[in-house]
């Protein structure tokens, strides 16, 4: 049996459930609204309109978005013949992503249209009920037949007549409000658990920034000095004092045989908390010798002085030797007074405050005069390895909730699509 007929055929679908009977989305609205949204240009908008213009941004999977700020006049409207909207119409996006995804219409404080890509469904009150449409569009199986049909290069999209075409299988009208009432339910319930999970990556990002700061003021090894009977006093010094500040350079593009070699080179983009192994670019010898650039030990400590985004101020431990470009200054620690992964954390814990430090014209920058005068306290070496040590646990911790908060935000999805399969198998 096909899918499409197993859609259809209410016993294949609904074991023991004879009163859901197969029909297809426009058969369905037959006594109602089944109708794409109106062509509205540029030309025809106007901000200062009282007519308000939904966008297929608006339409999500499930939830009304409410993202765009369009408008037209009410005279513009009715001259271009639209379809108004009402309060609880189903709105069905032809077009990605994702294709055929479909939500109830609020309602608004204007009067509203909608654009051609999107396809307003009205039932009749008597045999549909709204929330359960949009329910039964969304649930895995209706949208699957919707591949069949999609068209386009660029950008898949459906027809409304093929998606009047796709078969949908409808039970009596009580059961669609008990349906739609227990998929209200579920979805309440599982937006709560979505909206506790989102805030659990600003909870650990708090998390990080508590722990460098303890880490980079003594307050996480204070323990550690008690137990030991540790009692050396942290030095305040500068990075200019504890480690050698060098800049690198880029030899010139035009000649061939400065490049493709064998000694890596870094850019500022590559600087990026992680330990650098492998670079995109690699110089010749000759390439080294012709420039500012200048080789590196394993070990030395990156930081990007310029960048857009958050790009400046951020580190990065060489786990090579290489050579980096003008915009990367690279700390070459003094083994005795600084171990690499520490001066990297309090890179870290400062980023915030080397960021706002750039300084420049078009783009803002750090600068060698300005990265040498970064205070620093120092701990002795033996501490900073512990300090290096609970960091990294801690870490590790953070990044195991992590791991732990993509699978249960997948399975919050991997969920809702379970209910909604379940719900169109008669089965809720």
């Amino acid at each position: 049996m096909s899918q499409k007929e197993e859609i259809c055929d209410p016993v294949a679908r609904v074991p023991g459930v004879h009163e859901w009977h197969p029909s297809t989305l426009a058969e369905l609205l037959l006594n109602g609204t089944f109708i794409d949204g109106d062509w509205v240009e540029s030309k025809d908008q106007d901000p200062k309109g009282d007519v308000r213009l939904i966008q297929l941004a608006d339409v999500g999977d499930g939830h009304f978005r409410n993202r765009s700020n369009r408008f037209l006049t009410k005279d513009k409207a009715y001259e271009l013949n639209c379809t108004f909207l009402e309060t609880g119409d189903v709105l069905v996006a032809r077009m990605p992503e994702p294709l055929g995804r479909a939500c109830i219409f609020p309602g608004d404080d204007k009067p509203a249209v909608t654009v051609v890509d999107v396809c307003v469904l009205r039932g009749d009150p008597s045999l549909v009920d709204q929330r359960w449409l949009m329910y039964a569009i969304n649930a895995p199986a209706f949208r699957s037949l919707m591949e069949e049909f999609e068209r386009g290069t660029t950008r898949k999209r459906i027809s409304r007549k093929n998606l009047g075409l796709l078969p949908i299988l409808v039970p009596p009208f009580q059961e669609q409000r008990e349906i739609a009432d227990s998929l209200d339910r579920l979805r309440a319930q599982t937006q709560s658990t979505r909206e506790r999970l989102a805030t659990i990556p600003t909870l650990l990002k708090k998390f990080r920034q508590s722990v460098l700061a303890a880490a980079c003021s003594g307050q996480l090894t204070a323990d550690w000095r008690v137990n030991l009977g540790k009692d050396d006093a942290w030095i305040e010094s500068s990075v200019g004092h504890i480690t050698e500040v060098c800049l690198g350079g880029t030899p010139s593009r035009k000649n061939d045989i400065y490049w493709n070699g064998k000694v890596p080179w870094v850019s500022s983009g590559e600087v990026a908390w992680q330990l650098i192994t492998n670079t995109r670019e690699r110089i010749t010898e000759e390439g080294l010798a012709n420039s500012n650039a200048k080789l590196l030990p394993k070990g030395s400590v990156l930081i990007a002085m310029i960048g857009e985004g958050k790009t400046r101020g951020q580190a990065a431990i060489l786990g090579i030797e290489a050579t980096t470009n003008q915009n990367v200054a690279a700390l070459v620690p003094n083994k005795n007074i600084v171990e690499s992964t520490f001066l990297r954390l309090w890179a870290e814990e400062r980023y915030e405050t080397s960021r706002s430090e750039g300084g420049g014209g078009v783009q803002e920058a750090l600068n060698a005069k300005k990265i040498r005068a970064m205070k620093i306290s120092l701990p002795p070496i033996e501490e900073q390895a512990e300090i290096v040590c609970r960091v990294e646990s801690l870490f590790a911790l953070a990044d195991s909730i992590e791991s732990r908060l993509a699978g249960a935000t997948a399975q919050v999805e991997r969920t809702t699509q379970a209910i909604l399969a379940k719900a169109f198998r008669g089965e809720l």
